[in-house]
């Protein structure tokens, strides 16, 4: 390959990593439509030498953008992208974060049948990598995944009416929450089981 080529393709791997990170900035400063077109930017210029795991992050991005403007179905369609992409590199903890976000927006959707197969597969990874010897290296710790899959399950059973099989998922997040240090799960958790006893 000639000099002017592999310069050519370094700026163009700079380029959509850079743009990924303007789009998060932009993300965090609730500026959405700015974000979501440096995130589009960024796919456009995304090349395969990239390699996968930027190109699935793009994706998870463009969903979260997507998600946050009320664009449900593009959403879906960026998480089912970066969940395939996970899948064929075995990116498990990618994978169970972005098929969990698709179960989500599905269950929000009220596609409940559709949104279960997923969140039953998330949830089965998040065990399975508490349970492992290998080390974890994630920002957050695994006891906040698992609780946030536990929580969108409980969801979906209690909007297809089935209220007490919600209640395990409700009690064990609720405690895996408290693990977590997370409040405002805790409550959540507290209260739909209270509102379960109430009924």
């Amino acid at each position: 390959m000639e000099d002017g080529a592999i310069k050519n393709r370094a700026m163009e791997k700079w380029t959509a990593a850079l743009l990924l990170e303007r789009g998060r900035a932009a993300l965090a400063e609730k500026h959405l439509k700015y974000a979501r077109q440096l995130f589009r930017k960024a796919h456009q210029a995304f090349i395969p030498a990239d390699g996968p795991e930027l190109h699935a992050k793009i994706h998870v991005e463009l969903g979260r953008v997507a998600r946050d403007l009320g664009d449900n179905d593009s959403a879906v369609s960026h998480y089912r992208s970066a969940a395939e992409i996970y899948r064929d590199t075995g990116e498990r903890m990618g994978l169970a974060h972005a098929i969990r976000h698709v179960a989500d927006i599905l269950r929000g959707m009220g596609r409940i049948e559709e949104a279960e197969p997923f969140i039953v597969e998330a949830i089965e990874i998040y065990r399975n990598q508490l349970q492992s010897s290998e080390p974890y290296t994630g920002q957050q710790p695994l006891e906040l995944h698992l609780a946030n899959g536990l929580r969108v399950a409980a969801l979906l059973k209690e909007q297809a009416g089935l209220n007490a099989d919600a209640l395990p998922f409700w009690v064990e997040a609720r405690d895996l929450y408290r693990l977590a240090g997370v409040d405002a799960g805790v409550a959540e958790s507290r209260a739909h089981l209270a509102a379960a006893q109430a009924g």
